[in-house]
């Protein structure tokens, strides 16, 4: 038990930070004895975790006079309706490449509404996830 509780810290930790993400947690915790479906949900959870915080900082550098009156200039942009039509499908594609965090931190700067931004970066770690699980657990299989 405690050696599952281990690795899910550790899949939640890896999960969370960037660079890291669930690219590198979830081969990690699987070729530690993780089970797949174990190690997508800590490893999603964690890099989760990342758009939410990324949405509270948003929210108190708001707060900031200066840097209020900027980032309304960002988020107030000619693209806007642009971001709300077609930003899910942004986040769908460009998470894989770039990570959640900078996914998260520009699309919320453009002004991206933070229900979408969580509802589709939910869906794209989920995706990511189990596509990565899955690849892992065939080459470990390959390697039997």
């Amino acid at each position: 038990m405690m050696e599952y509780i281990l690795l899910a810290v550790s899949a939640v930790g890896m999960g969370y930070f960037p660079f890291f993400e669930i690219y590198l947690a979830i081969p990690a915790v699987m070729v530690a004895g993780m089970s797949p479906v174990s190690a997508v949900l800590w490893a999603g959870i964690g890099n989760f975790a990342a758009v939410p915080t990324i949405l509270f900082f948003y929210e108190q550098l708001c707060k900031i006079p200066r840097l209020e009156r900027w980032m309304n200039r960002l988020e107030h942009n000619r693209f806007r309706g642009k971001i709300e039509r077609y930003g899910g499908l942004v986040v769908l594609l460009t998470t894989v490449i770039v990570g959640v965090w900078a996914v998260a931190a520009v699309c919320r700067s453009l002004g991206m509404s933070r229900k979408k931004l969580m509802l589709t970066s939910g869906i794209s770690i989920c995706l990511y996830g189990v596509l990565t699980a899955y690849s892992v657990q065939a080459g470990l299989d390959w390697f039997q």
